[in-house]
């Protein structure tokens, strides 16, 4: 989806999204940002446990420069800032939270339950719906409950094929924050021909690291009576639940 040249990634058209040529899928430049955050010295012995974005701007096909910032340094926990610059102007940034990862210094974790439908086992996507956009034409979509071209709850197991950077491998992280930001549109509730929505935030928790490649997402959509709903969602892997994400929605009249 991005080819790296110097400190910045050029995109390339398996990240643009469903609303034009030129624009991005914000789980491709969300997961560019994460990456970011992975990457910083910071992370040496901690584990991400929650990020957050605000997607400030439309994110074009200009290239895109990283920043990272770190708000607070701590030996327990760390507030890590990740951004990303077209032409000098941030455009999306997340904030990261790291926590001091030691497995010996917590209580034991319950015992695994695996999802009742697992993807070999769900239904995939006709190729018109995973051609919603370049960037999903790069991820294995199998739908495990409800339907994609209906409105109300639905659950998907989804797989990225495309490496988010050429050349490496996509880290877990990368695979569910990808996942995540499909929340709203795996569970839209109004009607496709009338109205249209995007979320200008995203926030996914994580108790632990998930087991990839496929992340499956169970998600639901709340309309309030101001233009505005939360898009809601658990995200499990072949063990189970691993974290959850949610975001904000602005609706807006299809024109």
């Amino acid at each position: 989806m991005f080819i790296a040249e110097g400190k910045s990634f050029q995109p390339t058209e398996w990240a643009v999204g469903p609303w034009s040529p030129d624009l991005l899928q914000g789980s491709a430049y969300g997961a560019l940002l994460v990456r970011a955050l992975e990457r910083h010295e910071a992370a040496a012995g901690m584990m991400v446990t929650r990020v957050s974005f605000d997607f400030w701007r439309p994110v074009t096909r200009e290239p895109l420069t990283p920043m990272v910032t770190v708000l607070r340094d701590g030996r327990k926990a760390r507030t890590v800032e990740a951004a990303l610059l077209q032409g000098g102007t941030p455009v999306s940034r997340c904030t990261g939270v790291f926590l001091r990862s030691d497995p010996a210094g917590g209580p034991p974790p319950p015992p695994h339950a695996s999802p009742a439908v697992g993807p070999e086992a769900s239904r995939p996507v006709p190729a018109h719906v995973r051609a919603w956009s370049p960037f999903f034409t790069g991820v294995e979509t199998r739908v495990a409950e409800g339907d994609l071209l209906k409105s109300g709850p639905a659950a998907a197991w989804f797989q990225l094929e495309r490496p988010l950077v050429a050349g490496e491998e996509n880290s877990p992280l990368v695979h569910a924050v990808a996942a995540a930001d499909l929340a709203g549109g795996i569970s839209a509730v109004a009607e496709r021909t009338r109205w249209t929505f995007v979320n200008p935030d995203l926030t996914v928790v994580f108790w632990r690291v998930p087991r990839v490649p496929w992340i499956l997402l169970a998600a639901e959509t709340h309309v309030g009576d101001q233009g505005t709903g939360v898009a809601r969602g658990l995200l499990s892997d072949m063990d189970g639940a691993f974290g959850g994400c949610e975001a904000t929605l602005i609706f807006e009249r299809a024109r």
